[in-house]
């Protein structure tokens, strides 16, 4: 069926079935949920606003940090975590429209991202270096879903 504007608005408030939560939820726990996704421009934790897309960038940018900026920065990862967990037991335990669901995870999401490359800049990794790093863990992952796959194929025959 063929969507038409009208259609979508009304998508949007039609709340999220089971199947469609699960899917949501089984994506949002995967190993490389964030990959790809946007860092928020900005959350707001315990009453205070944490620009996070600056912060990463900024940390981009830096040679080195100060250990007062480290050690903020190091608070902030295990908040992001958290808040990406309430977004996360919001989605499965809620009555949400879809738009409200995909909101949440796309937060959620980008949160978990926020945390990782605010992580990994902390560690001193990023740049060209984590990219072919991530790339081989994908190629890995790949290898051992094709063998699996195959071995289930085997096992079916």
């Amino acid at each position: 069926m063929i969507k038409r504007d009208n259609d979508t608005e009304e998508a949007d408030e039609e709340y999220i079935g089971y199947e469609e939560r699960n899917k949501l939820l089984w994506s949002l726990r995967s190993d490389f949920a964030w990959a790809g996704k946007k860092i928020p421009e900005s959350v707001e934790i315990d009453g205070r606003e944490y620009r996070l897309r600056d912060m990463v960038r900024e940390l981009s940018e830096k040679e080195s940090l100060d250990t007062d900026k480290a050690a903020e920065i190091r608070a902030l990862i295990p908040k992001l975590n958290e808040k990406s967990k309430v977004d996360e037991e919001l989605l499965e335990t809620e009555e949400l429209t879809k738009a409200e669901a995909e909101t949440l995870y796309e937060e959620a999401t980008g949160l978990l991202r926020a945390s990782m490359e605010l992580k990994d800049k902390l560690e001193g990794k990023g740049g060209e270096k984590s990219v072919d790093e991530f790339k081989r863990m994908l190629n890995t992952q790949k290898i051992a879903d094709e063998k699996r796959f195959q071995n289930l194929i085997k096992s079916l025959k």
